[in-house]
């Protein structure tokens, strides 16, 4: 049996333990979270150590391996404390929301291969698909890349704790950081090395003071974010004590979009939002070659291959089962093999670190209005 330490499980680590322990010799045995009441209430008659910090935990416990589910800023520091034990770990995103943290983190990198970075998309089988076709070449070589994020549950990034740009970094890191990994995976031979951007918050401002909750707010029935009219969408309400959308405080852009170069001269479009609804929601991607073009979308598993000089169009549904369309699964299971030795490290932390670095480019690009060289 491994023994596995977690520091920070929030409900993303929850999700994620849940899955390893299906492996049949994975066992959580130590949680580092100050929450330590309600974890002790969610793992009631679990045999599971609690600790009110990291250090603590790591200098108690005989561990095989850690899991690092903290909020965004503590990434790095627990990561730096963790690695001086060199055991194999797996570190949620963004790795780090600051130049300095990320360069803090390359001192890891002597480890890197034990270091699973949580990267799902990149491991769903629609990407593996994907990444096949174009490997192929029967596309060409890779000419120009589309990609797209239009994120119809984004009321969470205004509501809870995520609102705080300090703990977040901003959502190029928040969800950029996937989207720039996995097109990093597909164009294997190819770097970035510029990138300008853009972000703008059209939505999710307004003049309602600071702290305002949901519960105690005087405008509640008007509300279009209120939690009856959101359930009246026929979506999750939220929890009535979150914080005002509309308050001086709320944090983060509601769009955004960058333009990245890489070493051939080909150049990448990409573009996030976070206030479509429904079936507007889309995150998927377009590549071309002078061949051919391939198309995917991760809300329906659909990938659709078109050849420019033939008659021939491909479309295939692919069984993304699990959650980010079967990628954690996978990624767990890479973790898992990395804990015994058999296997290394398939989303690295060098993959994680350039992941980083372009989306915190992206973010000074937006605010400084100048290309950024990676």
């Amino acid at each position: 049996m491994y023994n596995i330490g977690v520091i920070g499980c929030g409900n993303r680590m929850s999700g994620l333990v849940s899955i390893l322990e299906k492996q049949p010799d994975m066992r959580i045995t130590a949680i580092a979270d100050p929450r330590m009441d309600e974890l002790r209430r969610q793992f009631s008659g679990r045999d599971i150590a609690f600790y009110p910090d990291a250090g603590t935990i790591l200098a108690s416990e005989a561990l095989d391996g850690v899991m690092i589910g903290t909020r965004c800023s503590l990434h790095t520091p627990m990561a730096l404390l963790a690695g001086r034990y060199e055991l194999p770990l797996f570190l949620e995103k963004p790795l780090s929301t600051s130049y300095s943290q990320l360069e803090a983190l390359q001192s890891l990198l002597p480890q890197n291969e034990r270091i699973v970075v949580s990267f799902p998309l990149r491991r769903s089988p629609i990407v593996e698909a994907v990444k096949e076709v174009i490997d192929s070449g029967s596309l060409g070589r890779m000419q120009h890349v589309q990609v797209w994020n239009n994120v119809y549950y984004g009321r969470g990034y205004y509501h809870k704790w995520y609102r705080d740009e300090s703990e977040t970094g901003g959502l190029f890191l928040q969800k950029a950081t996937h989207n720039s990994d996995y097109i990093n995976y597909l164009l294997s031979d190819m770097r970035p090395i510029r990138i300008c951007a853009m972000k703008s918050k059209q939505i999710f401002r307004g003049d309602l003071p600071a702290g305002q909750k949901c519960a105690d707010c005087p405008h509640l029935a008007e509300c279009p974010e209120s939690p009856e009219k959101i359930a009246g969408y026929g979506v999750n309400s939220g929890s009535t004590h979150g914080e005002c959308y509309f308050a001086v405080d709320t944090g983060n852009e509601d769009s955004g979009s960058a333009l990245i170069e890489y070493e051939s001269g080909m150049h990448a479009a990409y573009s996030q939002n976070f206030f479509v609804r429904k079936d507007a929601g889309s995150r998927g991607a377009r590549l071309m070659g002078y061949y051919g073009t391939v198309q995917f979308d991760f809300n329906t598993n659909v990938i659709d291959v078109i050849y420019h000089n033939e008659d021939r169009r491909v479309t295939r549904k692919i069984d993304g089962g699990g959650s980010h369309s079967g990628g954690d699964g996978l990624l767990m299971q890479n973790f898992a093999d990395a804990v015994h030795g058999r296997d290394i490290s398939h989303t690295t932390l060098a993959e994680g670190i350039l992941s980083a670095r372009m989306c915190l480019a992206a973010r000074e690009s937006a605010e400084c209005r100048r290309f950024v060289e990676l």
